[in-house]
């Protein structure tokens, strides 16, 4: 899944609670349903770029101490582990999330289509957007 779409994915579910802490792990809990959508991936600097507007966006927002900037940086750190690994920084053995490990064996099959990211992220987007408007 791109990152950006792990970040705003996460975003939405970090409305659940009020809980940084909670919404953190929420975030990491829906990497783990976004990985195994079907999807297809940007290339690494697309990635990087995508990632940061999209974190960016949303802490310009919701604010860096809401609920959302939280479970969004849970949504995307599972996938630093990509980076260490792409970087070299670290082996692509020593994974650990369970999406990434076991040659992808949890993870959504790839393909060429990008309906399925489109789909995820404007829906998120919506529960953003909503909710504003129940706090308002």
């Amino acid at each position: 899944m791109i990152g950006a779409v792990h970040t705003i994915v996460g975003a939405a579910v970090g409305t659940l609670t009020a809980s940084k802490p909670r919404a953190f792990l929420v975030g990491v809990l829906s990497h783990l349903i976004t990985d195994a959508v079907p999807h297809k991936d940007c290339s690494p600097a697309a990635e990087v770029s995508l990632l940061g507007a999209a974190l960016s966006g949303i802490a310009a927002w919701k604010g860096v101490d809401s609920p959302e900037f939280w479970g969004a940086v849970g949504g995307i750190i599972p996938d630093v582990e990509h980076g260490l690994a792409f970087t070299r920084l670290m082996s692509a053995q020593r994974k650990v999330f369970p999406t990434h490990v076991g040659n992808g064996k949890y993870h959504g099959r790839k393909t060429r289509d990008r309906w399925s990211q489109l789909i995820v992220t404007a829906a998120s987007i919506l529960v953003l957007i909503a909710s504003d408007r129940r706090r308002s």
